[in-house]
């Protein structure tokens, strides 16, 4: 027979916990806030080919455009409904800070300083990244060790300036690096010859490349010297709208890995059997509510942009003219680095 005092203790845990189950997360005052205007403020490079770039008509594309369309959509129900704001290295994190932008998608590295002294947080990673090094292919360079006594280009305040000094200070290489306010006036430089090379993420670099005078002239440096994964980045505090973002990511990559595309996404909510499909796209399990967003949150937005493949292949893959192979950002069950927490 069950001891009362123990069956009173059980009873409480079992009721401490469905309170627990049943806990919801707070307003958030952004995701108001985008309601009440109507559009998603977004961060942007101010110009990297396959990542964030606008053409002549002011048209933007790229990756982490690609996201916040998504966002947009999943919140608002129309990937249209979004504005770019395109920063440089100096002004991402005070447009963040500040509130000018909802979320900063923008070729930005996940870092421990960044995330604990500045006041944001990383909600999870698009793109897995590796600094390298451009250089003139008449130079004969290979590999950064090449570089002794080479001048190199680099942005002021980025992550590739601080991990090329160290680089080349812990060999011991003898280098005179270069640094500008901004990633367009560091490879003007490279680009004019006043630098032997410049230094960038590799998918930045295939970007770049692509803007020089004479971009078959130009070798991009295979061997990488950093580890550099890349994703959006929200304010700290409110936690709503960081689990929106979050989420939005996870969603896209899920629905690759489930196999769920912009062409079939109609066909699998309404016929999959499969439980977690059904979740991701809202015909079941109320996930979007959650959120405080509509159940249909991520078929809009995979409808309207697609999963992270196809996005992927058409901005930065080789549907594109940067035409980068998948690498590590492969899905896991693929070989790759991408991955998502699962829907349930």
């Amino acid at each position: 027979m069950l001891n009362p005092l123990r069956g009173a203790l059980v009873a409480a845990i079992l009721c401490a916990g469905g309170s627990a189950g049943a806990q919801q997360l707070a307003p958030s005052p952004t995701l108001d806030a985008i309601r009440a205007r109507g559009h998603l403020e977004c961060g942007v490079h101010l110009g990297l080919p396959g990542f964030s770039f606008a053409n002549d008509k002011g048209e933007w594309s790229g990756l982490d455009v690609d996201y916040c369309r998504a966002l947009a959509a999943a919140v608002l129900g129309d990937a249209n409904k979004v504005r770019f704001t395109p920063t440089s290295v100096q002004q991402r994190w005070p447009v963040l800070q500040s509130g000018q932008v909802d979320v900063l998608s923008r070729n930005t590295t996940i870092t421990y300083s960044r995330n604990v002294t500045l006041g944001v947080n990383f909600q999870g990673i698009n793109f897995y990244e590796g600094q390298t090094f451009i250089v003139r292919t008449a130079s004969g360079a290979k590999k950064p060790t090449d570089l002794e006594n080479a001048s190199i280009c680099v942005a002021a305040g980025s992550t590739e300036e601080r991990q090329a000094a160290d680089y080349f200070r812990e060999r011991n290489i003898k280098v005179s690096i270069i640094n500008f306010q901004k990633n367009d006036d560091a490879i003007a430089a490279y680009d004019a010859g006043r630098c032997d090379s410049y230094t960038a993420g590799l998918g930045a670099l295939a970007g770049q490349r692509i803007k020089l005078k004479n971009p078959a002239e130009h070798t991009i440096m295979t061997e990488t010297i950093s580890n550099d994964p890349q994703g959006p980045v929200t304010r700290w505090g409110d936690e709503r709208w960081q689990a929106i973002v979050r989420w939005v990511l996870n969603g896209l990559i899920s629905a690759e890995n489930l196999g769920v595309t912009s062409r079939n996404v109609e066909d699998m909510r309404a016929n999959s059997k499969n439980a977690e499909i059904r979740r991701l796209l809202g015909a079941d399990g109320g996930f979007g509510a959650m959120l405080g967003l509509s159940n249909d949150w991520m078929f809009n937005a995979i409808k309207q942009v697609g999963n992270y493949a196809e996005s992927y292949e058409r901005t930065v893959g080789k549907g594109s003219p940067l035409g980068l192979e998948r690498g590590a950002n492969q899905l896991w069950t693929r070989g790759g680095l991408l991955f998502s927490p699962p829907f349930q």
